[in-house]
C-alpha cells in the first residue's frame, strides 16, 4: 500500500511539473496569435507620422514572450497578457 501511495504521489508531481513547464506552448505561435488578436486594441499597432508628412499604420512596440509556471507572459510597452497552458489569452 505504501508503494502505491509513493507511486501515485510521484506520478502527480510529474504531471504537475509537465503542466507548469508547458512544452507544447510555442513562443513564436503565441507571439503571432496575441499580436493578431490584441495588437490593435492595446496600441501595439498605431499610426506613425514621419518627418516628410507620411502617415503609416505599423508596429510601434513588439511583444516579448517569457516563460512563467503554467503558461507564458506576453508583454509589450503598451499591454501585457497571460497565456495559460490550455492556450487562453487572459488580459
Amino acid at each position: 500500500m505504501r508503494r502505491l501511495f509513493i507511486f501515485l504521489l510521484l506520478a502527480d508531481l510529474l504531471i504537475l511539473a509537465i503542466l507548469a513547464w508547458g512544452p507544447w506552448l510555442n513562443d513564436e505561435e503565441i507571439h503571432d496569435r496575441v499580436l493578431a488578436e490584441r495588437g490593435h486594441r492595446d496600441g501595439t499597432y498605431g499610426y506613425v507620422v514621419y518627418g516628410n508628412g507620411t502617415v503609416k499604420y505599423e508596429l510601434i512596440c513588439d511583444y516579448n514572450v517569457h516563460w512563467i509556471p503554467f503558461g507564458r507572459w506576453v508583454a509589450s510597452c503598451e499591454g501585457a497578457y497571460f497565456v495559460t497552458f490550455w492556450n487562453q489569452i487572459i488580459p
